[in-house]
């Protein structure tokens, strides 16, 4: 163990109210806000930040007349001072929830797929197991979602991995691939259509930059050809499958999303040739579990990740 004195946040004289200061001004940027949020004066707030810059020998925020904003040094500070935040609050909901002789309190964050069935299923069985437990699914893009994981905001993922995510304490699991399907409102479409017919059709589909959109104009960038031109651009599922049920427009969907409203006669597979369907698919990436530190995550979280990779297994989810 380190000699107490050897630490940095010793010799900086860190204290516990430097912390959610940091936070505070992280979200205002304005002393006078950061201060009737914390319940204390501007000048007690000065007083503190002026201690902390003085403690680590930089300056942290530069001062302006409508408020601060952060340096890198300060932005640095914030991001840490929110996840020692987010941890400290686990570890009290982790306590008050054995105080209480309830099961805790589990954050999953998803990418759209496992949304359909594996998540549902899941949850279905954690709560018949668990009847106390609450639970917390955060959707969005696997990028996106990292970096949420990363700041301590979620227990573990069910989304993509990606190398250049610069997080070495990661372990991902792989589950599957989630095959996309053209579609569009039920008994619009009869027949084969071709790779042109598809280029000249309306469409709604996720904004550029997102892996499905990537594979959706690959499809057509592969044989030389521009991506569809005729597009709305809607990230949120429930706006794509209702423009989708309404209107004279082709989408892309997950399979098993695809499904889903299938079932309620609401979306309908639209019928390519093989190598269409080949090459819409031909990039995709797994997804999987992703944890950061499996030791670190809380009995209930354990559970229920438990169940997740149980569950999946059920389903017959893997990659062989």
């Amino acid at each position: 163990m380190k000699p107490i004195n050897s630490n940095w946040f010793v010799r900086a004289r860190l204290k516990n109210r430097h912390i959610p200061l940091l936070a505070a001004l992280g979200d205002t940027g304005n002393l006078n806000r950061a201060a009737i949020g914390l319940g204390i004066s501007q000048p007690a707030i000065s007083k503190l930040l002026k201690e902390l810059e003085d403690g680590l020998g930089v300056e942290l925020f530069e001062r302006h007349a409508r408020g601060v904003v952060p340096t890198l040094y300060g932005e640095a500070m914030i991001r840490h001072a929110r996840r020692l935040l987010n941890t400290l609050d686990s570890a009290y909901s982790e306590v008050d929830a054995l105080r209480l002789g309830q099961q805790g309190h589990v954050r999953i964050g998803t990418i759209l797929t496992p949304c359909a069935e594996l998540l549902p299923e899941t949850v279905r069985r954690a709560k018949q197991r668990f009847p106390g437990l609450e639970v917390t699914i955060r959707t969005g893009s696997s990028r996106d979602l990292l970096a949420i994981l990363d700041d301590g905001e979620l227990d573990f993922l069910v989304a993509r991995f990606y190398a250049g995510s610069q997080q070495e304490d990661l372990h991902f699991e792989p589950l599957a691939k989630e095959p996309l399907k053209i579609c569009a409102r039920a008994g619009l479409v009869e027949g084969l259509l071709s790779r042109a017919e598809l280029n000249a059709a309306d469409w709604v589909l996720p904004p550029a930059g997102s892996v499905l959109r990537q594979e959706f104009d690959a499809l057509f960038q592969r044989v030389g050809m521009r991506p569809p031109r005729k597009v709305v651009n809607a990230e949120n599922l429930l706006m794509v499958t209702t423009l989708a049920e309404k209107n004279d427009m082709l989408t892309v969907l997950p399979r098993d999303v695809l499904a889903h409203y299938a079932r309620y006669g609401m979306l309908g597979e639209i019928e390519v040739d093989a190598d269409i369907d080949r090459d819409l698919n031909q990039g995709l990436m797994a997804f999987g579990i992703i944890t950061k530190d499996q030791r670190l995550l809380s009995p209930a979280a354990n559970s229920v990740l438990e169940l997740l990779r149980d569950t999946a297994r059920q389903l017959r989810l893997g990659l062989g």
